[in-house]
C-alpha cells in the first residue's frame, strides 16, 4: 500500500509537481496518463526515491522521506522492479546476466536457483531466444520482455515502467501490457504512457495529470482470464547490497572487447612501467648467477687462491746450495740418494783461451791429444755408476786422484796408437795399458791473466764410445783438480757479480738411486727442505750431465737455495690443519699451471695441445711454428686437436682438476705418464673409448720473436696413457695434485724455478665454508692476499647492476607516471561512455560506493593484466638475458629469475590502479543517475 501526502518537487524556480496527494493499492496496473511536460516522468522518479521531494510518501509502513540516500537505494533494490522505454540494459552482457545481476547484488539464493528464476521469468514473459545471446542482438520486444523479466527477478513490491511500449510496434505493444497486467494480479505496476487506448484496455486505475498536478483518476473493472504464474522466492543475503566481483570481471572483460586498441595500447604502456621495476630488482641476481654459472667453467665459488700481497723479485738471483745444506739432505734421505756431485758453471772452454788442451808426457814433444779439455774434468763421468762401455784393459773399482779413465772415439784410439808407436787397434791398446799407464797432462794457459799450469795424470784405462770423456769414482773429482790442485776459488751463487774473471762459479747436485719423480714427492712435503729448488739436469737445463738422451727420467738433481718469493708445497699440511673443510689443493706458477685470481684466468701458462693422433699433433706443431707475428695462433685446430691455455678457459679449452672422489670408469692413474680425463674430452679425442689409448702431448717451451716478425718456437712433446675417464661436460685433465708440477718440470722439461709456486687454489667443497675459511687464512697467514675469485665477480657484477637499476628505476618512474595519466584518461573515458549503464545500477538502487566498483574493477583489472603481461615479458628479457650473458661468455644458458620482481610489480600494479581510479570514481559521487540514463 502507497500512500501519498502533498508531494511536491521543484526544479530550481519551477514547480513540476504540486501537492500531491494519492492512495494506491498492493496491486493492480495503475496508468499515469497526460500531455509531454505535466511531471509523468518526475513523479514516477520521486516514487522511485531517485529525487529529493517535499511531502511524504509512505510504502508498506516505509517513510522514503525520512530515509537516507543509502536506505533509499538499499530498499529500492529489494521492492522495486524498472522498466524503461529506451530498455536500459547491460548491452554488452548476455541476456541471463542482465537478469541476474538485482538477484546477485542482494540475495543469497544458490546460484543455481537464480538461474533457474531467471530462465523461468523469460519463459513466463515468452522470450525463446538463447539466454545467452548478447543484449545487443536482439530486437526491441525481445529487449523490453528482458527488461520485465529483471524487474521481476527480484519479487518486487513495486514495479515502475516509464513508457514501456514507446518504441514497440503496436503487436509488441499489447504483448507488453498484457505481461505487465498479469503480474498486476500480485503486484502494484505503474504504467506512464501516453497512450490512452492501450491505457484504457489495461489499466485498472488510469490517473490523468496536468501541470504537475492529478486532474483526475479513473477506475476500470477489466476482466482477464490469464492467471499469474508463481516464481520461486529468492531470500534477501544479511550482508549489505555489492556488487558481485563476477559480474564486475565480466563486465569489464565486455569493455574490453569494444575498446580493443585502447585496452591494449593502455596495457602495454603500464606494462612498460612495471617492467622498469620488474627488471630493476631481477637484473643483479640473473645477471649474476649467469656470470656466476658461466665463470663456473673456470672455478666455483667454492675456491680460495691464496698469493703473496707483493710480488717481489728475489734480490740474490739463482743461488746454489752450499755443501752442508745438501749433507743434510743427503741424511735426511740416505735410501734415495746414491751420492753428492759437484758442476762449474764456467765456460772451460774459453776459461784457457791461449792453452787447453790433454796432452802426452812422456816425449820430448808437444803432443796433444785432441778432443780433450778443461771442459771434461768439469764434466767427468762417474765410473762407478754411468752407465758406461766396456773399460779396456779390464774394470775399474779404485783409482786415484791422478789416474783417470778416459772415454776414447776410434779415431782418437788410433792416433794414441800412433803416438805409442803400437798397432792402431783397440786391443793393441789395451794390451800397452795392462803393462803400464799412459802419463799424460793437461797444458792450460790464460795470458790475459798471467796464469798457466800443467797438471800430470796416468790414464790407466779407455773406454770406446761416440764422443770424448774422462771417468773418475771420486765424485768431487773436478772439485780436486781445479779447486784442490789449480787453487781456483769457487763461489756457489751463479748470478752473483764476480770481482774476478777466474772465480768458478760451482753448483752441487744429487745422483739419486731411482726416478726424480719418487724423490721430489717426497721432499716437496718436507717442511725442512722448503728452502731447496731442484733444477733436475735435463737436455734444456744442464745437459752437460744427462746423459739419458733417450728418456725423461734423469737421476741428476741440482741443488739450489730459494731467495725466490714462493709458497712451499708443504704448506698445505697448514692449511689442512686451519681448517677441515678444505679438501683439494691447486698450485700455480708462471711456466706450468698459471691462475690468476684477479683477471679469473686459469690455466695452462703457455699453450698445451693435446691430441690422439701423434701425426695430428706434428701437424699442430710444424702450422704453429711457421707464423709470424702478425698470423700468431690465428689457425685453426683440427678435429683430434684440443688446446689448452688460461685463455681458452672459458672457450672450451683443455683444463686441470684434481683427482678426488670423482667417480671413473677404469682407474685411476699410478705414475706419472698416466692420466684420467673428462668424458667430454674423450668423446672428441677417442670416440672408439680413450681407456688405454694413448694421449700425445705438445708444449710451448720457448718463444722468441726475432727482428723480421718471426718467432721462434721450441716445443717439448710427451705421451701419456688414459686410464680412466671421469663423467664431465668440460675439457678436464685429472691427476693428483702434485702431478702438474712434476710432470712439467720431469716430462716437459720446464725449469723448476718457473715452477715455484706463486699461487696456491684451495678447494672447500661448499661455497657457505668459504667466508669462515678465508678469515681463519687471513689470520694465520697475513703475507698472503686470500681471495674468493668469484666474490670479485659478484662484486663488480653488483656494482654494474646497481647503476641498471638507477637507471630502469629512472625508466620506470617516467613509464609509471604516463602509465598512471594514461589509466586514469581510459577511467575516465569509461564513465563517459558508461554513464547510461553506471546511471541504470544507480536506479536500480546500488549505492554510490558500490557503484564505483565498476570504475575500479575496471582500473584493476586493466593494470592486473598489464602485470600479467609484464611478468610474461619479465620472464622472456630473464631467458634472453640469460642466455646472452652465457653465450658471451662461453657458459651454459642458466635460467634465473627473483621472485621478488614479481612482488614488487604486483604492488606497483595495485597502486597504480588505485592512484588512476581515485579520482575518476569520485566523479560517480557527482553522478546524476536519471541525467545519465538519459545520455
Amino acid at each position: 500500500m502507497i500512500n501519498i501526502t502533498n508531494l511536491s518537487k521543484s526544479f530550481g524556480n519551477k514547480q513540476v509537481l504540486k501537492s500531491i496527494n494519492l492512495h494506491l493499492e498492493r496491486n493492480g496496473l495503475v496508468v499515469i496518463h497526460g500531455n509531454s511536460g505535466c511531471g509523468k516522468t518526475t513523479f514516477l522518479n520521486v516514487l522511485a526515491g531517485l529525487l529529493p521531494f517535499e511531502g511524504e510518501i509512505q510504502i508498506d509502513g516505509h517513510n522514503l522521506s525520512l530515509m537516507s540516500e543509502k536506505e533509499i537505494d538499499s530498499y529500492r533494490i529489494k521492492n522495486y522492479g524498472f522498466i524503461f522505454q529506451d530498455f536500459k540494459l547491460f548491452e554488452n552482457e548476455n541476456v541471463i546476466n542482465n537478469i541476474l545481476f538485482p538477484l546477485e547484488v542482494c540475495f543469497s539464493s544458490s546460484q543455481e536457483s537464480k538461474i533457474r528464476k531467471c530462465t523461468d521469468l523469460l519463459k513466463s514473459v515468452g522470450l525463446r531466444t538463447n539466454y545467452k545471446q548478447i543484449v545487443s542482438k536482439l530486437s526491441g520486444g525481445e529487449k523490453q520482455r528482458v527488461a520485465i523479466a529483471r524487474a521481476l527477478v527480484n519479487n518486487p513490491k513495486i514495479i515502475l515502467a516509464d513508457e514501456p511500449t514507446g518504441q514497440l510496434d503496436s503487436a509488441n505493444a499489447n504483448n507488453i501490457m498484457c505481461i505487465l497486467k498479469n503480474i498486476s494480479k500480485k503486484t502494484l505496476v505503474v504504467v506512464v504512457s501516453h497512450d490512452e487506448d492501450l491505457a484504457k484496455q489495461y489499466a485498472d486505475q488510469i490517473i490523468r495529470m496536468k501541470d504537475g498536478q492529478i486532474e483526475g483518476i479513473f477506475n476500470q473493472n477489466i476482466e482477464n482470464n490469464t492467471k499469474y504464474i508463481p516464481f520461486p522466492r529468492s531470500y534477501y543475503s544479511e550482508h549489505k547490497p555489492s556488487i558481485p566481483l563476477s559480474f564486475l570481471i565480466k563486465h569489464t572483460i565486455n569493455s574490453f572487447k569494444q575498446k580493443k586498441w585502447r585496452a591494449s595500447i593502455c596495457n602495454m604502456v603500464t606494462s612498460l612501467g612495471l617492467i622498469g621495476v620488474g627488471l630493476a630488482s631481477t637484473l643483479s641476481s640473473s645477471i649474476s648467477t649467469n656470470i656466476k654459472e658461466s665463470y663456473k667453467q673456470i672455478i666455483d665459488d667454492s675456491k680460495i687462491v691464496l698469493s703473496f700481497k707483493d710480488n717481489k723479485q728475489s734480490r740474490y738471483g739463482r743461488c746454489a746450495a752450499n755443501y752442508h745444506e745438501v749433507m743434510d739432505i743427503i741424511k735426511t734421505y740416505p735410501d734415495d740418494i746414491y751420492d753428492i756431485g759437484l758442476i762449474y758453471q764456467n765456460d772451460f772452454d774459453n776459461f784457457f783461451p791461449h792453452s787447453n788442451t790433454l796432452c802426452f808426457a812422456d816425449t820430448i814433444y808437444y803432443r796433444p791429444i785432441e778432443g780433450i779439455s778443461a771442459k771434461h774434468i768439469n764434466e767427468f763421468r762417474w765410473l762407478d755408476i754411468d752407465n758406461h762401455p766396456i773399460v779396456y784393459p779390464e774394470e775399474i773399482e779404485h783409482l786415484d786422484n791422478d789416474q783417470i779413465v778416459l772415454s776414447l772415439t776410434i779415431n782418437m784410439v788410433q792416433d794414441i796408437c800412433f803416438e805409442l808407436k803400437i798397432e792402431r787397434t783397440v786391443g793393441s791398446l789395451s794390451r800397452y795399458l795392462q803393462l803400464h799407464p799412459i802419463k799424460v797432462y793437461f797444458d792450460l794457459r790464460n795470458d790475459n791473466w798471467e796464469y798457466s799450469d800443467q797438471q800430470l795424470f796416468e790414464v790407466v784405462g779407455f773406454t770406446l764410445e761416440k764422443e770424448p770423456a774422462i771417468y773418475h769414482v771420486n765424485h768431487m773429482w773436478n772439485k780436486h783438480v781445479f779447486e784442490d790442485l789449480m787453487r781456483f776459488p769457487s763461489i756457489e751463487n751463479s748470478e752473483e757479480q764476480l770481482d774476478v774473471p777466474w772465480v768458478l762459479q760451482k753448483i752441487y747436485y744429487l745422483q739419486l738411486n731411482d726416478n726424480a719423480n719418487e724423490f721430489l714427492l717426497k721432499s716437496r712435503k718436507n717442511r725442512d727442505l722448503n728452502s731447496a729448488i731442484f733444477e733436475i739436469a735435463c737436455e734444456t737445463h744442464f745437459s752437460n750431465l744427462f746423459r739419458e738422451k733417450q728418456s725423461n727420467n734423469s737421476q741428476k738433481l741440482l741443488v739450489f737455495t730459494n731467495y725466490y718469493e714462493s709458497i712451499p708445497l708443504s704448506y698445505t699440511e697448514y692449511f689442512e690443519d686451519i681448517s677441515p673443510h678444505i679438501c683439494d689443493v691447486m698450485y700455480g706458477s708462471i711456466g706450468g699451471y698459471s691462475i690468476y685470481p684477479s683477471n679469473l684466468m686459469f690455466g695452462f701458462s703457455n699453450f698445451m695441445y693435446f691430441s690422439s693422433s701423434h701425426e695430428s699433433l706434428d701437424e699442430t706443431i710444424d702450422i704453429s711454428t711457421s707464423l709470424n707475428l702478425e698470423t700468431n695462433e690465428n689457425f685453426s685446430l683440427s678435429d683430434d686437436v684440443v688446446l689448452g691455455h688460461f685463455s681458452q678457459s672459458m672457450l672450451g679449452g683443455v683444463n686441470f682438476s684434481v683427482l678426488s672422489d670423482q667417480l671413473i670408469t677404469g682407474r685411476s692413474p699410478t705414475s706419472l705418464d698416466e692420466i684420467v680425463i673428462s668424458s667430454n674430452l674423450a668423446d672428441k679425442l677417442f670416440p672408439n673409448g680413450a681407456v688405454g689409448n694413448q694421449l700425445h702431448v705438445a708444449y710451448l717451451h720457448t718463444q722468441k720473436m726475432n727482428l723480421d716478425g718471426t718467432i721462434n718456437k721450441t716445443f717439448k712433446t710427451a705421451n701419456v696413457t688414459v686410464t680412466g675417464v671421469v663423467q664431465e661436460k668440460k675439457n678436464l685433465i685429472y691427476h693428483y695434485d702434485y702431478w702438474l708440477i712434476n710432470f712439467f718440470q720431469i716430462m716437459l722439461d720446464v725449469s723448476a724455478f718457473n715452477l715455484l709456486v706463486n699461487a696456491i687454489m684451495l678447494d672447500v667443497g661448499d661455497a657457505k665454508n668459504v667466508d669462515s675459511v678465508m678469515k681463519k687464512l687471513e689470520r694465520s697467514f697475513p703475507e698472503f692476499e686470500v681471495t674468493n675469485p668469484m666474490s670479485s665477480v659478484t662484486k663488480s657484477v653488483s656494482e654494474v647492476c646497481k647503476y641498471i637499476e638507477v637507471a630502469l628505476i629512472c625508466f620506470s618512474t617516467i613509464a609509471v607516471v604516463i602509465s598512471v595519466l594514461l589509466l586514469t584518461i581510459c577511467n575516465y573515458l569509461y564513465v563517459l561512455e558508461s554513464r547510461k549503464e553506471i546511471g541504470l545500477v544507480r536506479c536500480l538502487g546500488v549505492n554510490k560506493r558500490e557503484s564505483k566498483k565498476l570504475v575500479i574493477a575496471h582500473s584493476v583489472i586493466s593494470t592486473f593484466v598489464s602485470f600479467f603481461l609484464s611478468c610474461l615479458e619479465l620472464i622472456l628479457i630473464s631467458f634472453l638475458i640469460g642466455f646472452e650473458t652465457s653465450h658471451q661468455l662461453g657458459g651454459n644458458s642458466i635460467f634465473s629469475f627473483n621472485p621478488w620482481s614479481v612482488v614488487y610489480m604486483f604492488l606497483l600494479a595495485f597502486g597504480i590502479s588505485l592512484l588512476s581510479s581515485v579520482f575518476v570514481s569520485n566523479q560517480i559521487n557527482k553522478l546524476d543517475p536519471i541525467s545519465a540514463m538519459k545520455v
